[in-house]
């Protein structure tokens, strides 16, 4: 019984009449290149890309020769109607009423075609060249199946339906005995009238043994003879080590992300530097240069023990963000950074003890960490709205 293969063949007849399948090449003519290209094109991707055009249409050709060849001048036309193949008649024509849509979708040149567009049209070139050698090899079958139907019913012999590729590979695959042929490796036992065949090993199944041998060889030697690749302790040792590499990477980058809640001492010097930078710029109007104070200072004395809001890096992170208004402390949370802010309160706390002789009297109660309350650090109401002209005065 033979299959009828035009379906496919229509529906491209009926894709390619439509035009739908040549816009693209307005489309890539007449458009500017995206400002960020999908691919990095040069001049040995275009010549690669030529090339294979050049050997697409040698095929082309070869297999148009074929074709006179097999169905003779103004023939093979006729054969592939007897078979319902008018569609791939008309392709050809299909072809020629979609060029009009390209010349009307057509935009006006430019000065030339830069190497990314050129690359997309050879692209085209190609995919079009493809199809058409798709088409060919179609054809030249019909023809070939025609010719050797023709052929049997001179002969009077019956078409026989060779097996297909499928057929053929799993055949090779499991090297499984025809149906014929299965007395031959049939096994003289049986039980309960089950009969059991003496197949060989699938092919499949032999390479998987074989290739699990020789990987366990290559394995044996390269970890534990010549030393190449790591051990499994080794390989889970460095692994973890890049993972943590990775993840202080990852948490460098979420400095913004510090709160009152989980700020935390700093002892970087880099950090510590950057955190006096930005008390000197700010804070020393009110605390000094020295942030001891003085008894004139607006600010109290922030190198002692004791504190107004709080002591401990928290505190001092919560009291630098929200502020005190009524006591002039403005909230910086909108005006200084996260990490500015935690690195100011580390400088703060690493000059405990450093105060002068000159040093504004204590103030507030003495903070020790261990009698720090469970709720120190819960968020004040905001307090960011303050007057213009008030400075920065953390309040101990």
């Amino acid at each position: 019984m033979r299959t009828d293969r035009s379906l496919p063949v229509r529906a491209l007849a009926l894709l390619l009449t439509s035009g739908s399948a040549f816009p693209l090449f307005a489309q890539v003519a007449g458009s500017a290149p995206a400002a960020e290209p999908l691919i990095s094109v040069d001049n040995t991707l275009n010549y690669a890309m030529l090339a294979l055009a050049v050997v697409q249409v040698v095929f082309v050709i070869s297999l148009a020769g074929i074709m006179r060849t097999l169905g003779g001048t103004g023939n093979w036309a006729k054969r592939l109607a007897k078979q319902k193949g008018r569609a791939l008649v008309a392709i050809p024509f299909a072809l020629l009423l979609s060029i009009p849509a390209n010349a009307q979708a057509y935009q006006a040149p430019r000065a030339g075609l830069t190497n990314y567009e050129l690359f997309w049209v050879l692209v085209a070139v190609n995919v079009f060249l493809f199809i058409i050698l798709l088409v060919q090899i179609n054809i030249t079958r019909s023809m070939v199946a025609t010719m050797a139907a023709e052929k049997e019913e001179v002969a009077g012999i019956a078409p026989v339906k060779a097996p297909s590729w499928m057929d053929n590979l799993l055949k090779r695959l499991t090297r499984q005995v025809e149906i014929e042929k299965e007395q031959d490796v049939l096994m003289h036992h049986e039980y309960d009238g089950i009969r059991e065949l003496d197949n060989v090993l699938p092919p499949w199944w032999v390479w998987l043994f074989y290739g699990s041998i020789i990987w366990s060889v290559v394995y044996l030697v390269n970890v534990h003879l010549i030393d190449i690749w790591p051990d499994q302790k080794t390989e889970y040792v460095n692994e973890m080590a890049q993972a943590k590499t990775e993840v202080d990477a990852y948490m460098a980058t979420l400095t913004n992300s510090v709160d009152e809640t989980n700020v935390v001492m700093l002892t970087d010097p880099s950090a510590l530097s950057n955190g006096k930078a930005i008390f000197t710029q700010f804070c020393t109007p009110c605390h000094g240069g020295d942030a001891a104070g003085s008894e004139t200072s607006v600010g109290p004395n922030l190198t002692d023990a004791y504190w107004i809001h709080g002591g401990g890096v928290k505190n001092v992170f919560k009291t630098i963000k929200y502020g005190v208004a009524e006591k002039g402390m403005i909230s910086w949370k909108s005006q200084l950074q996260p990490a500015e802010m935690a690195a100011v309160t580390s400088y703060i706390i690493s000059l405990q003890g450093t105060g002068g002789a000159s040093q504004k009297a204590p103030q507030g109660d003495l903070w020790t960490e261990s009698a720090a309350p469970s709720d120190s650090t819960g968020t004040p109401a905001d307090s960011s709205i303050a007057r213009p002209d008030t400075v920065l005065a953390v309040v101990n």
